[in-house]
């Protein structure tokens, strides 16, 4: 799927008003409460999502961090529009939003809304955002799709996760275009079902990098949760689904590593790095952090199936 559309876009001051926001999203519409994941983040035993509001921050050529200080959303500009992936938490979107205005833009010219994963704590603020952003179309995979629409809070890890329908679905390595800039989907689910992996070209002093924001790689680490590697009722597919999704990333180019997790990424210390300026590639160009990541997730995949397999009953 290739898509192009055109609209006008001016840059706005970041102090506009924002009590419309604040009515639209109030406790009225406000009433999904997102759910801690279990999810293990890289380097760290278990990332918490009780966030705290941060400033959006500028990473690299048309690619902005708009999320919290632990978990992320990214606004990806463009001439005719732009392109916000995840939404975060239905308690915290209005953090999002207050962001997107603080960096200048307008929230009509909001084309597209896509996600990494449909997990609460990443994508419960979409049907707030929709009500927010009529014009915006929701693209995700088939599979993302069908639990945004059932809102199932084992899938979503959720509990009253409001059911989203979405207006369009994207396949694996199909394109999604918009003023001039064209995302690739990779399917790479595993984590949940239809996580998508996005990559991107970007151009930062003259030279041109390819990005990836990796769609999540976690394994299951709460059995009455999210079920287990073997014998998994509710993914019977898991298994397969990881070792699938880990072959497919390690073919995939990576020069930017993106991912909706700040520690993940560095966000902190890669961004004062940035601010220092100076004749410096900028910090986010990191091919290692690409690898590094893959190599944790796939080596605990790997622990966690061989540990399986050894306990009693196991098939």
């Amino acid at each position: 799927m290739s898509l192009s559309i055109t609209s006008s876009i001016r840059r706005s001051s970041p102090i506009l008003p924002l009590l419309w926001v604040v009515l639209l999203l109030s406790p009225f519409t406000m009433n999904v409460s997102a759910q801690v994941s279990t999810q293990n983040g890289i380097g760290v035993g278990s990332p918490d999502n009780n966030n705290s509001p941060r400033d959006p921050d500028h990473l690299i050529d048309n690619i902005w961090w708009v999320g919290h200080d632990k978990v992320g959303s990214f606004l990806i500009t463009t001439p005719e529009g732009h392109i916000l992936m995840d939404t975060t938490s239905a308690d915290e979107v209005h953090d999002v939003v207050e962001n997107i205005v603080k960096a200048g833009f307008h929230l009509r010219d909001i084309k597209y809304i896509i996600n990494t994963h449909a997990h609460g704590e990443h994508i419960s603020g979409l049907a707030t955002m929709k009500r927010l952003l009529p014009q915006a179309k929701i693209i995700t995979s088939k599979d993302t799709a069908t639990i945004l629409a059932s809102g199932d809070s084992r899938d979503t890890r959720s509990e009253g996760f409001e059911p989203v329908k979405v207006d369009g679905y994207i396949g694996d390595n199909e394109e999604l275009t918009l003023g001039g800039v064209t995302l690739v989907a990779h399917l790479t689910p595993g984590h949940a079902k239809g996580v998508t992996t996005w990559g991107m070209k970007v151009k930062d002093s003259g030279k041109e990098y390819n990005v990836l924001f990796m769609g999540g790689l976690g394994t299951p680490t709460d059995p009455a949760e999210e079920g287990t590697l073997l014998n998994n009722e509710a993914y019977p597919e898991i298994v397969a689904d990881f070792e699938k999704s880990f072959k497919l990333l390690r073919t995939l180019p990576c020069d930017v590593f993106m991912t909706y997790r700040a520690l993940a990424i560095n966000l902190d210390a890669k961004v004062a790095k940035l601010k220092q300026g100076g004749n410096q590639v900028n910090p986010f160009v990191d091919p290692q952090s690409c690898k590094a990541y893959l190599d944790l997730y796939e080596d605990r995949f790997t622990k966690q199936l061989a540990e399986e397999k050894k306990a009693p009953g196991a098939k």
